[in-house]
């Protein structure tokens, strides 16, 4: 997925990062994952996979974009994700699929 694709797909995504290179490296790394990323409903309570994916992925970023993190935690939260998931791939998705809802 490329970045222009993710941020299109996730209106959350503030603008001020769009064009940052953790993220274009983010959307690369996690495409898979993001191209099926679904936000849960308020009163889900049985997420779906889709789901996990979103809250793990996805949700950092529209807390920044709620002003409720800095630029610089949010770019860094990204770059710790893409070098867990280069370490171990299969730990990162177990790990993300285990998100509690």
């Amino acid at each position: 997925m490329t970045a222009e694709e993710f941020v299109g797909r996730f209106s959350e995504i503030p603008p001020d990062i769009h064009g940052e290179a953790t993220l274009t490296r983010f959307a690369e790394v996690f495409g898979d994952h993001l191209s099926t990323a679904v936000k849960p409903s308020a009163c889900s309570t049985d997420w779906t996979a889709e789901n996990r994916a979103y809250m793990k992925l996805v949700s950092p970023i529209g807390v920044y974009g709620l002003g409720l993190s800095s630029r610089e935690r949010i770019l860094s939260q990204l770059d710790e994700m893409i070098t867990a998931y280069e370490s171990s791939a299969e730990a990162f998705v177990q790990e993300m699929l285990a998100v509690s809802g």
